[in-house]
C-alpha cells in the first residue's frame, strides 16, 4: 500500500513539472489579452509552482543535469529577449512566453541549487 501511494505521489509531482511549463505557454500567450491587474496574480501563480517544483519536483540524481540545463535556459532566454520583441506579429508574444517560462524555471532553479549547496556543505 504505501510503494502505491508512492508511486502515485511521484507521478503527480512529474506531472507538476509538465502541467507547470504548459501553464507558463498559456498564461505567456493570454497574458497580452488579460486585465493588466491578473497578471502580476499569473505570474505570482508560476513563481509558487516554481518554488515547489524546486523542492519536490527533482531528485538528487537529477539536481547537477537540472542545474545545468535550467541555467542555459535561462542564459539563452535572457540573451535572446530583446531580438525577440522586434518581431513583428509574433514577437510581443514570444516574449511573454519566455517571461513566464522564467517566473516558473528560475524559483525552481534557485532552490535546486541551494539544496545543491546545503549538500555539498553536509559531505
Amino acid at each position: 500500500m504505501v510503494d502505491y501511494a508512492k508511486k502515485v505521489a511521484n507521478k503527480m509531482i512529474a506531472y507538476a513539472f509538465t502541467a507547470g511549463v504548459i501553464l507558463a505557454l498559456v498564461l505567456g500567450l493570454v497574458a497580452t489579452m488579460v486585465p493588466a491587474g491578473w497578471v502580476p496574480y499569473f505570474t505570482t501563480l508560476l513563481i509558487v509552482a516554481g518554488i515547489l517544483v524546486g523542492f519536490f519536483n527533482i531528485t538528487p540524481e537529477e539536481v547537477k543535469n537540472y542545474i545545468l540545463y535550467v541555467t542555459a535556459i535561462v542564459i539563452v532566454t535572457s540573451l535572446s529577449k530583446g531580438s525577440l520583441g522586434a518581431v513583428q506579429v509574433v514577437g510581443p508574444y514570444l516574449e511573454s512566453i519566455l517571461g513566464s517560462i522564467m517566473a516558473f524555471i528560475v524559483p525552481s532553479l534557485i532552490i535546486v541549487g541551494l539544496k545543491a549547496v546545503i549538500q555539498l556543505a553536509r559531505d
